[in-house]
């Protein structure tokens, strides 16, 4: 399938290519950085809540993995929706509405416990967009796939680069609550641009009924080379989501860093990611799914050991820039190879992946948080220790190279 032919919208007419480029490389990621925008500043927020609430590592953590988990439970729903629903572009309005209404009743939590219950029901809505979006982009250029996964990862990134830059200052004069009141408002205004091109959306080319979507994807998920993927999506996502889960908490309490100067670091870092996730997303379409992933992985554990063991502000932002940008950058590739295996169903596929990297992945915030009780630097060196393992588990998975090697542009 060519990546210049136009699209069909669904009411019959013809979608300009420029148009369907401004929709796939604008607008959905675009929408991505709004419904990711309360996603990114509760990076930063969760330390100052757990500090509002008196809470230990761990339960600082779980905070991120409640918010985690519910995000994996809409993820495969919202991916065979999307292949079975004719007029998608009406369905991909519903997680902007979700984001605003979610995080709005979780800063009116009156305690720990519904707070982290709300978190979660609020990453439903954050999540369930990732699928959907992604889904539609590389069903329409599957010769660009690693490309248009990190191109749409990075409207995700961007919201993390300046949410937690915007959370660390807006905390020095606001109550956490306010705080994650104002979070809602790129969803609310994105969602609103979206309610004119919705109708922009083609229809799935994977229409087909709901119970033969989960079969297929069953049968292609329970082989040796599916089982393995899923192994190293999960331990991939265990790392990442270690490292920022327990990096502000570290620079603060080790090295002493201000809520500013943590939002700082954490922004250069994921700028990088940003700039860095559509080249490597590039460069898996031209050399090849495997090495891209084997490399991003092992500098992500050099960049995690070099955090750990730094003890001056250059060598600290080096190694959290180098573990950071590695360890998101990476999930272009994971992403395009996973998606290859499953053969088509394209959201759907997306989403039993989206679920088990983020479902599974959850538990890296957790894991890290216990074993930063006992001394945070044990944080670093945990996302140092699963970095390496799945950099080696990605060198034994049969990896298909399908449209990234050999449907080079021409």
């Amino acid at each position: 399938m060519s990546s210049n032919l136009p699209l069909p919208d669904v009411g019959g007419s013809r979608v300009s290519s420029a148009r369907r480029r401004l929709l796939y490389f604008g607008l959905f990621p675009l929408g991505h950085f709004a419904v990711d925008w309360p996603s990114g500043g509760l990076w930063l927020l969760a330390p100052a809540i757990g500090l509002a609430m008196d809470l230990s590592p761990a339960e600082v953590g779980f905070l991120i993995t409640a918010h985690t988990i519910g995000g994996g439970l809409a993820y495969i729903p919202a991916g065979l929706l999307s292949d079975r629903v004719f007029r998608r572009g009406l369905l991909f309005l519903v997680p902007f509405s979700w984001v605003v209404a979610g995080y709005l009743s979780a800063s009116m939590a009156p305690g720990y416990w519904s707070l982290a219950a709300l978190l979660g029901v609020a990453g439903l809505g954050s999540a369930a967009w990732h699928p959907m979006a992604a889904g539609a982009m590389v069903q329409n250029m599957p010769g660009r796939r690693a490309l248009l996964l990190g191109v749409h990862q990075s409207g995700g990134v961007l919201a993390d680069v300046l949410a937690p830059l915007a959370v660390g200052f807006l905390l020095a004069v606001l109550d956490w609550r306010d705080v994650m009141r104002l979070l809602v408002l790129p969803a609310g205004v994105v969602g609103l641009l979206f309610l004119r091109w919705h109708s922009t959306v083609g229809p799935s080319s994977e229409r087909v009924a709901v119970i033969a979507g989960v079969r297929t994807l069953w049968a292609a998920w329970t082989q040796r080379a599916g089982m393995g993927m899923l192994l190293l999506m999960g331990g991939a996502s265990i790392a990442v989501t270690a490292l920022l889960a327990m990096m502000p908490l570290y620079l603060q309490q080790v090295h002493g860093y201000s809520l500013g100067r943590v939002g700082a670091v954490f922004a250069v870092m994921l700028l990088t990611a940003a700039v860095s996730a559509p080249l490597v997303g590039r460069a898996s379409d031209r050399l090849g799914r495997k090495p891209m992933t084997v490399a991003c992985l092992l500098a992500g554990g050099i960049g995690a050991l070099v955090l750990a063991f730094g003890d001056n502000a250059v060598t600290l932002l080096f190694g959290a820039v180098l573990a950071g940008a590695a360890l998101v950058s990476v999930r272009a590739p994971i992403l395009a190879a996973a998606v290859e295996l499953a053969g088509g169903h394209e959201s759907a596929a997306l989403g039993l992946i989206y679920a088990a990297m983020d479902g599974v992945g959850a538990l890296g915030a957790v894991l890290a948080g216990v074993a930063g009780g006992v001394d945070l630097r044990y944080a670093m060196v945990f996302v140092a220790a699963v970095s390496g393992a799945a950099a080696f588990l990605s060198l034994i998975v049969p990896i298909k190279e399908v449209h990234g090697v050999t449907e080079r542009r021409r």
